[in-house]
């Protein structure tokens, strides 16, 4: 694996500014509306131009870090034959003890959605 950007502290900083950082958004909603007006040209773009690009994706992923069948948003390479999930992007142990977490999250939520 590579060197490390971030100290453990940072990124736990990071995960909570990502995970309050669109309430005002959501709340608003033309937040929300504006930024994916932004994004969504240059995802096309790349996508039809074939450049390979790396974007976050929602999928549902199948064969990677054993989270089949968890709707996530995951690195992806998008081309033109679609959206291809990084599956070798390093977690250290503790971010892969995360994102299961994560994923388990919301396995839960969906499940008592359904009822």
């Amino acid at each position: 694996m590579g060197r490390h950007l971030f100290d453990p502290a940072a990124l736990d900083q990071i995960a909570v500014g990502g995970r309050v950082a669109d309430f005002p958004a959501i709340q608003g909603k033309s937040g929300t509306n504006y930024a994916s007006r932004l994004s969504s040209p240059k995802n096309v773009e790349a996508t039809l131009s074939d450049e390979k690009a790396v974007f976050p994706v929602v999928l549902v992923l199948a064969r990677i870090h054993r989270l089949d069948g968890r709707a996530l948003s995951v690195p992806c390479v998008a081309n033109h034959s679609g959206a291809h999930p990084v599956a070798q992007s390093p977690f250290s142990k503790h971010e892969m003890e995360l994102l299961h977490h994560s994923a388990d999250s919301l396995r839960v939520v969906a499940t008592g959605l359904r009822g």
